[in-house]
């Protein structure tokens, strides 16, 4: 179960900070002033809740161990 955990913990905050980090990349120029970050975080936080739910289905599907439905 411990092993789950890591991976699936590992797996959220890698969508979450990719996600914000590709946000932060498509703003030309980027200014952290004037950033939107609300939205950014918006966007970084509705991906990284897909990504828990994918790792809490996989859990259910095959390796108990591997929060992915995919192999």
């Amino acid at each position: 179960m411990t092993e789950y955990l890591k991976r699936l913990a590992t797996k959220v905050a890698g969508v979450f900070l990719a996600s914000l980090l590709a946000v932060v990349a498509a703003a030309q120029p980027f200014n952290v002033l004037t950033f939107d970050w609300p939205t950014a975080l918006t966007i970084a936080g509705s991906a990284a809740v897909l990504a828990l739910l994918e790792g809490l289905a996989g859990r259910f599907a095959g390796d108990k161990d591997a929060p992915t439905v995919t192999r």
